[in-house]
């Protein structure tokens, strides 16, 4: 990393300038990141502002996003008095003949918070049972009773849209309220904070911080077994709270499960309103399908939307890499003078792309199969003949059929039956509900879609699976 002073100082002062303004941000970010984000980056000071180019767009986002606190609290030490800071792409011109003793300042990303162009919006948010609560709790928190559910917490699993939600919330509010809006993750927070510790700069941080009008902190958990930045993030919540910001938070668990959380932070995080995002149903995955399907310019028949809906159940994550697959078949259809995507095109792209399972057990079946049914093992194993014990008997043994190599006598050891005429029996019955134009079927009053409930078993089975395998890794 190259640094260039003004010409007003001496070539001492340059060098030790230089040297201290280095190290301050090696200290800050640690040698590492320190290694990765600034040995190519082009930093010009003068005495009025300095100005990071970096050589890509990417790095130029990355180091706006995560260092320009840090960059600003070091140019402070080292200039003695706050600098303004700011971030651009290298020229191709400046790459090549760089301009030693330049003093303007060119046109900056903005980093202090994120443009509305760069954050997701409640435009391309698809609206399901998974996720209705907590989107309607995102939509009222931006309006002028939006206080009344602050701190509005959304949990759920990796990769069903918590991330946008929080955007689309700042996104909005940027627009309808007009003040100060911060997006961060945790993790951001976390840095930001030991940085300021090392260098003594609390207020400067903590004037981020607490002045604003949002605030939106993703992926809570990561403060997890951090003691002294859980302390930092109650008190910030607290003043900016007590200031009037609207607090929006989210994490993988419910804050009440996050384990080794402070419990001071985790009672101020359950005191407003608690959404939690599940992944998503059948419907709003062909919804999510259809969206993307369209976005890509894509032409998909109802069919194949449903085929695919009924493989990608994880999560809208999983969605995604799915239709991105699919956009490749769709090229080579087009060269085929077929642009219509059917069945068969969305078949062969399953049977190329396998999902990725290591060997399934009959032990993972019954206990994802008994979680879901709100059974346990002993239960789902025993001799009763109620009528939802065995349906979902019925379903675990058809779900061990098809993911296990296991014979019809080996499923009936797992499942504690004497013979295996009646896991026979039970496999057939569930194929022959499952070949129906309809597979729902009235459960104590619960309406179960079989496909949608063998779609999630076998997902969550697989899942075990590789959690498994990656725990037994040395």
């Amino acid at each position: 990393m190259s640094i260039h002073i003004s010409p007003r100082k001496s070539p001492e002062q340059i060098e030790s300038t230089e040297r201290e303004l280095r190290d301050q941000l090696s200290n800050s970010i640690g040698k590492r990141p320190y290694r990765m984000w600034f040995t190519n980056t082009d930093v010009r000071c003068s005495e009025d502002c300095v100005n990071i180019f970096a050589t890509t767009p990417l790095a130029a986002n990355w180091i706006s996003q995560r260092f320009t606190g840090v960059i600003e609290d070091a140019a402070k030490t080292t200039f003695g008095k706050e600098i303004p800071v700011h971030i651009s792409v290298q020229e191709k011109e400046d790459i090549e003949s760089p301009a030693p003793h330049t003093i303007e300042c060119p046109q900056p990303i903005t980093p202090k918070r994120p443009r509305p162009s760069t954050l997701l919006s409640f435009d391309d948010f698809v609206v399901g049972r998974c996720n209705q609560l907590a989107c309607a709790a995102a939509r009222q928190i931006t309006q002028d009773d939006g206080h009344t559910i602050s701190p509005l917490f959304v949990h759920g699993a990796c990769g069903v849209g918590k991330t946008h939600i929080l955007q689309a919330i700042c996104s909005k509010a940027m627009k309808s309220l007009k003040g100060k809006v911060r997006y961060v993750t945790a993790e951001q927070f976390t840095n930001e904070f030991i940085a300021s510790s090392r260098s003594g700069e609390f207020g400067r941080f903590r004037a981020r911080y607490r002045n604003l009008d949002v605030l939106a902190i993703d992926d809570v958990h990561f403060v997890a077994n951090k003691t002294k930045t859980q302390e930092e993030l109650l008190h910030t919540l607290d003043a900016a709270g007590l200031k009037g910001a609207r607090l929006i938070l989210a994490s993988d668990e419910d804050p009440r499960h996050i384990r080794r959380l402070n419990r001071a932070l985790a009672n101020r995080l359950v005191a407003g309103m608690i959404a939690e995002v599940q992944r998503p149903d059948r419907e709003t995955r062909c919804s999510i399908i259809q969206k993307l399907t369209q976005k890509y310019g894509l032409g998909i028949s109802d069919g194949a939307i449903d085929k695919l809906a009924s493989q990608a159940v994880g999560s809208v994550r999983e969605i995604e890499g799915t239709v991105t697959r699919l956009r490749a078949t769709a090229s080579l259809l087009n060269n085929q003078g077929n642009s219509m995507i059917g069945v068969h095109e969305v078949e062969r792209l399953l049977r190329v792309t396998p999902p990725t399972s290591h060997p399934i057990r009959m032990s993972d079946v019954i206990e994802a199969t008994s979680t879901r049914a709100g059974l346990s093992v002993q239960e789902l194993k025993g001799s009763s003949r109620t009528s939802s014990v065995v349906f979902w008997r019925s379903i675990a043994t058809y779900i061990g059929r098809k993911l296990t190599m296991q014979s019809y006598p080996e499923l009936a050891t797992a499942m504690g039956r004497k013979n295996h005429s009646t896991v026979h029996a039970a496999v057939k019955r569930v194929t022959r509900l499952l070949e129906q134009e309809s597979s729902s079927i009235n459960i104590n009053g619960e309406c179960i879609d079989m496909k949608e409930v063998i779609a999630q078993l076998t997902w969550a089975v697989r899942s075990m699976a590789n959690e498994t395998s990656e725990a037994r890794r040395p």
